[in-house]
């Protein structure tokens, strides 16, 4: 009986992580490419260049979110609720700032605001309730990463595996849209994800040191984020960003 006891306080963060970077949570993510549908389109992406092409995505994008992803985690650990009423639109304001596409800033909130209320549905948390309801009232956006980052705080799931968890959902989203945009095979985008591991775990370590020079954080992802301006003017779409 008390072997049963330990692994369920051991592994029950753990089961609630692996539901929450699923692909399958009901929260949209399969409707957006983040201006990969663009690029596809106008024939700047390929099968042969998706996989370096993901790489310094993930280096860029993947290493900005998990920086305001960890403080979104250490966040959650702030006792002091006016201080967090206070600072929890301000980080994420901040990082609408380096979203410079509109549809792109657009999908991170509307999926960090949706994953945000499926969490308050699936777990009583006052601080998950205040961060919606701040949110809210301050017409603020909530974004996917930061969310995640404070939920997975407040269910007490560790910080590295909460941030290498949301690079690899972040990472299977984008090759899932590239099997919709492009002659991707399952077993080619499964080795892709595959191979790219190493990446994420450059991209988590470097995210560490990152936070420790705020002021110097940067994201230089030019031909995506003119993919998704441009996006709205593509004559069809499959995708919503």
């Amino acid at each position: 009986m008390l072997l049963l006891l330990s692994i369920d306080n051991n592994h029950a963060s753990l089961l609630r992580l692996l539901q929450l970077a699923d692909s399958a949570l009901p929260i949209g993510s399969i409707a957006h490419s983040f201006g990969l549908e663009t690029l596809v389109a106008e024939g700047t992406l390929a099968v042969h260049q998706l996989e370096q092409f993901l790489a310094d995505y993930m280096q860029e994008t993947g290493r900005l979110e998990v920086v305001f992803c960890r403080q979104g985690y250490q966040l959650a650990r702030v006792r002091d609720e006016s201080a967090f009423v206070t600072c929890w639109p301000a980080l994420n304001d901040r990082l609408s700032a380096f979203k410079i596409a509109r549809e792109s800033r657009a999908a991170s909130a509307t999926l960090g605001r949706r994953f945000l209320q499926l969490v308050c549905g699936l777990t009583a948390s006052p601080r998950l309730a205040t961060a919606l309801q701040v949110a809210k009232a301050r017409k603020t956006d909530v974004h996917y990463c930061i969310a995640f980052g404070l939920a997975s705080s407040i269910l007490d799931i560790d910080e590295t595996l909460a941030v290498l968890a949301y690079l690899q959902q972040a990472l299977t989203g984008l090759v899932s849209a590239c099997q919709r945009l492009l002659p991707l095979g399952q077993t080619q985008a499964s080795a892709i994800v595959w191979r790219l591991k190493p990446v994420l775990l450059d991209v988590a370590e470097a995210s560490v040191a990152a936070q420790q020079w705020e002021e110097e954080c940067a994201v230089f992802t030019p031909l995506p984020d003119i993919a998704s301006t441009r996006h709205p003017n593509l004559p069809t779409r499959l995708f919503i960003s």
